[in-house]
């Protein structure tokens, strides 16, 4: 098996982990139970990937953990990134690759227990592409993880990709 494929095996393997674990891991999400504490650190993120889309990727870059055991599969494709060495890289990338960005989102699903919390939403960005100066539209479908930390919550895993069409097998 090739590395690239071992690493995604090994992804999808620690998100399959993740999710099997909800039960234990999660707690509904009742006011008290710090919904104010990460509906706030969500909007943090929301105005994050605005600055992201205008091609200043530092405070996106603020909401990620800094830890080894972190992954991104972005919506650019391209091969999933892990620790924050290889992500910091990526984010710079990214955002080198945006301008002039709005964008709305569809917040499917929301949850948090005491460590863990996710979304799942749908994103529509309208951006200018800096090396043409043509406008551009991409429609993702996003997972994105997070861990409380020490010094609050933290982004750890986030997965877009762009197939917003169901299609059979072939």
């Amino acid at each position: 098996m090739s590395k690239k494929n071992n690493n995604m095996k090994n992804t999808l393997i620690l998100l399959t982990g993740l999710f099997l674990l909800t039960d234990l891991v999660f707690t509904q999400t009742k006011p008290g139970n710090g919904d104010a504490e990460f509906t706030a650190f969500l909007a943090k993120l929301d105005a994050a990937q605005v600055e992201l889309q205008n091609g200043k990727a530092e405070a996106f870059k603020a909401i990620w953990s800094k830890a080894d055991d972190i992954t991104l599969s972005g919506g650019f494709g391209g091969t999933v990134e892990k620790g924050w060495a290889s992500i910091s890289k990526r984010l710079d990338w990214v955002g080198a690759n945006f301008a002039k960005g709005t964008n709305k989102i569809d917040r499917l699903v929301k949850n948090h227990g005491d460590k863990f919390g996710y979304v799942v939403q749908l994103e529509h960005i309208d951006f200018i592409v800096p090396d043409s100066g043509k406008a551009a539209t991409k429609d993702y479908r996003v997972t994105m993880i997070f861990r409380r930390e020490k010094d609050g919550w933290r982004l750890i895993h986030r997965q877009a990709d762009s197939q917003m069409t169901k299609q059979a097998p072939q």
